[in-house]
């Protein structure tokens, strides 16, 4: 870090900030020639502006105990003379999002020209509370998002160039936080992609088509006789005949009121994932354009195994959701969560690797998750996050994500430095180990979810039996904490317990009579993905594996895999007989990512129900669903 923004302070427009509220903060600056450098960091979200061009955006999503500042470069935009520095900061505040660990409202930045502060953050810098974003709307899109946005076009001023009124000194913010430089690169700008009309409902209500899922920011330019309220929805697909803006408690959309004439609009903070968009209003409008403007990670894309037609068109679904679930972090879905999993994003890291070759993306995250803390020693839900919420066996799949990235990248500094973090992981599941084993976490904090199957999810139970599942991935994890240790030259004795574990999961899971793991002590249900995790982890080996392999593909009472864990069914199989099971392998993916093509997807859905699952929330792209790259590189 710097000197130039550790001498800075951390500012608000106002000594008692609430949620979903926007602060302006100006500095006007004198610049003659040479590099000019913006450091910057927000809670809870930023657009810089110099002299009315948009010069840096996008906070990365942080703890307030590890916050992140941004280094932009940004000369191109000054001019030799006075100049204007404005910030819009937009402040969350919500405790309860999937994406958001909740500050104090504040920014920090100091702009520098070589070694000479420009200007900086202070209680000099003039700021105000924004006129036109209706703030403190507090409107959640989603539980995972957390606020959409509203907009009052005849609120607006000329605040970015022109005449200042109501501003006043800032408010100095009394903290002191870590501060280290956001460790992947910042998102890209690209061209905007302009909706095309395709249905007119009523004068009022039309739906545009993007031609193809988008990830962006939403841009249009109106034209109005009157001033008037704009709802526009967004979403992935048509069912309904519209677009399905209001989903159970979810509300799809935002709202605009228009000034009297022109009205042009772009906003810098809230990514909408969507093909189509809907625009509903009073009073016809003369819509001239209705864009998203897309936010991408660069990241260029290695050459391909040799594949059919088909496979290439399979892959090309798969890397397009790469590209669109890359943002600060890895993202489950872009259009209704945004969030980043362990689980989720171990799939597509291990595509990753294949499809980019790339590994500062992946250990930014991984790196990301470790700055989670809790006091049981497991990750929480989703990261960063306040909200005391746990899926114990993503924790467990974070740790195969590691070894998997160490043996790609080779990074042995990284995985030494989170190294304690692993090791508490595996404590607070061995310490829970009973009769030889793992007993389940109880409690309302706790999800024991596996995946989203019929008696494999778990949602709203509290109390748990002892399950297969969570100790063969415990089992699992151990074997890779011996390769991570081994590779990093540490002694221990995780195999020893990993083959502990193993003898008694088949004493207490494993019926030999019809050659399969139960998923409970009940025996009432077993599962392609436990039997799976049962031959993965070593319980089930030789005869018995490749008999449980043809049960795995042919017992109809055997509960079938979902999408996000078909990788593990996959694997079991090529541990057993590679060169058996490798065509059927490629055969299923064909089976499996067909129909999605036919639908005309340009991505991979969350599941094989599509729009339709999860009560009409299922996503159209989903990272978790992208695994066929990982296959046609392995097995082609």
């Amino acid at each position: 870090m710097t000197e130039h923004i550790k001498n800075a302070h951390w500012i608000w427009c106002n000594c008692s900030p609430q949620n979903d509220e926007y602060g302006e903060f100006v500095d006007d600056f004198f610049y003659e020639s040479g590099k000019v450098t913006l450091q910057i960091s927000a809670d809870s979200n930023y657009a810089a502006y110099i002299n009315g061009q948009l010069a840096a955006w996008g906070q990365y999503g942080d703890f307030p105990y590890d916050k992140v500042y941004d280094e932009v470069d940004v000369t191109s935009f000054c001019r030799k003379g006075s100049n204007r520095l404005a910030i819009l900061v937009w402040y969350y505040g919500l405790e309860t999002s999937s994406v958001y660990y909740p500050g104090n409202a504040a920014l920090l930045y100091a702009l520098a020209c070589n070694d000479s502060v420009l200007c900086q953050s202070s209680e000099r810098t003039r700021s105000r509370m924004n006129k036109a974003y209706i703030n403190h709307r507090c409107k959640i899109l989603s539980g995972q998002l957390g606020y959409g946005y509203g907009y009052d076009a005849t609120k607006e001023d000329n605040w970015l160039t022109g005449e200042l009124t109501d501003f006043s000194p800032s408010v100095v913010v009394n903290q002191k936080l870590p501060l280290r430089i956001r460790p992947c690169d910042k998102l890209t700008l690209l061209q905007e992609v302009s909706g095309k009309e395709i249905k007119q409902i009523s004068d009022t209500d039309i739906i545009f088509d993007l031609g193809r899922e988008q990830v962006g920011f939403l841009s249009f330019a109106f034209h109005s006789s009157c001033e008037q309220n704009v709802t526009i929805a967004y979403g992935e697909h048509l069912a309904d005949g519209q677009v399905r803006r209001v989903i159970g408690d979810r509300d799809f959309s935002m709202d605009y009121r228009t000034k009297i004439g022109n009205n042009v609009f772009f906003n810098p903070f809230r990514r909408f994932g969507c093909r189509y968009l809907e625009i509903t209003s009073e009073y016809p409008l003369d819509i001239q354009k209705i864009a998203i403007v897309p936010t991408m990670y660069i990241l260029a894309e290695k050459k391909r195994p040799k594949l059919t037609d088909l496979q290439n068109k399979i892959y090309d679904m798969c890397v397009e959701t790469l590209h669109l679930c890359m943002h600060e972090h890895y993202e489950d879905c872009p259009w209704r969560e945004q969030a980043l999993y362990a689980m989720d994003s171990r799939n597509q890291m291990l595509c990753g690797y294949y499809a980019f070759g790339e590994y500062r993306f992946p250990r930014s995250n991984l790196e990301l998750i470790s700055k989670d803390r809790r006091d049981d020693g497991l990750l929480s839900i989703c990261y960063p996050i306040k909200l005391d919420l746990v899926i114990p066996s993503f924790s467990l799949h974070y740790i195969t994500a590691c070894r998997e990235y160490l043996e790609h990248s080779g990074d042995t500094v990284f995985l030494t430095e989170i190294y304690s973090k692993l090791t508490s992981i595996l404590r607070a599941f061995t310490s829970r180990i009973q009769n030889g084993l793992f007993q389940p976490f109880e409690g309302k904090s706790y999800w024991n979810f596996y995946e989203w199957k019929e008696n494999l999810d778990n949602w709203g139970l509290h109390t748990f039996s002892c399950d297969l599942l969570s100790n063969a991935l415990l089992s699992i994890a151990l074997e890779n904490m011996a390769v991570i240790s081994e590779i990093l030259g540490i002694g221990n004795d995780y195999r020893v317990l990993a083959a502990e574990l193993n003898r008694h999961i088949i004493k207490t899971f494993w019926d030999s009579d019809k050659g399969i793991c139960y998923n409970y002590l009940g025996r009432t249900s077993y599962s392609q993905l436990g039997n799976a995790l049962a031959i993965l982890c070593g319980a089930v080996t030789g005869a018995e594996a490749e008999a449980l392999c043809q049960q795995l593909l042919n017992d109809p009472q055997m509960t079938p895999i979902s999408l996000s864990m078909q990788c593990f069914k996959y694997d079991a199989l090529l541990k057993v007989n590679k060169e058996k099971y490798a065509p059927v392998i490629l055969r299923d993916i064909e089976k499996i990512y067909t129909p999605m093509l036919k639908a005309g997807s340009t991505t991979v859905w969350e599941t094989e129900l599509g729009e339709s699952d999860f009560a009409g929330a299922g996503s159209l792209c989903h990272g978790w669903s992208a695994m066929p790259i990982y296959y046609y590189h392995t097995l082609m």
